[in-house]
């Protein structure tokens, strides 16, 4: 199964989910200052404006290989990108994992609830999934919140499966699904 990247922005009136471009720069560049963001994404810790737009031009290739989507999260009416939803395809035919991150500037405005819920609906619906599934550290109460409003429901603990540089940690389970609406 592959992921086809939507024709056009998928937008509800207060966020907008659209392609990376070199001029994402400086949001790159913050969320690579974040103390959390480099540990469970690609983004580079160490920025330079190199690494910084190896980055923003590697996400294109997860659409292109359909093994993913990554799409860069603005507010309505601006351009100016301020974080990411992420899907991934799974081993499992008709599943993806999502992934969002927003920078610390821009965190407080449900930006990251309406992301996932845009992106997770689209993935149910003309995306052609089954489930989209999301693993998150259980002392990462931001985003369990952001999970259980975008509508998604806590399903289990798998011990010990997420791994960063320095140590692994426990993900709690959570998903959503076409019959979830």
């Amino acid at each position: 199964m592959r992921l086809t990247a939507p024709p056009h922005a998928l937008a509800d009136g207060l966020v907008r989910l659209r392609p990376w471009t070199d001029g994402d720069l400086d949001c790159v560049r913050e969320a690579g200052a974040d103390p959390r963001i480099p540990d469970g994404t690609t983004v580079p810790r160490a920025f330079t404006p190199d690494a910084g737009l190896a980055w923003l031009r590697r996400q294109p290739a997860r659409a292109e290989s359909g093994e993913g989507l990554s799409l860069a999260v603005t507010a309505e009416g601006e351009d100016r990108a301020l974080g990411a939803a992420v899907l991934m395809l799974r081993t499992q035919p008709g599943v993806v994992g999502i992934g969002y991150w927003v920078v610390p500037g821009a965190r407080g405005r449900g930006l990251a609830t309406r992301a996932v819920r845009l992106l997770s609906s689209w993935a149910l619906g003309d995306g052609g999934m089954a489930r989209v599934e999301a693993w998150v550290e259980p002392d990462n109460a931001a985003s369990l919140r952001v999970l259980a409003v975008a509508g998604f429901r806590q399903e289990g603990v798998l011990r010990s499966l997420l791994s960063f540089p320095d140590r692994r940690a426990d993900a709690v389970v959570l998903s959503r699904t076409a019959a979830d609406g």
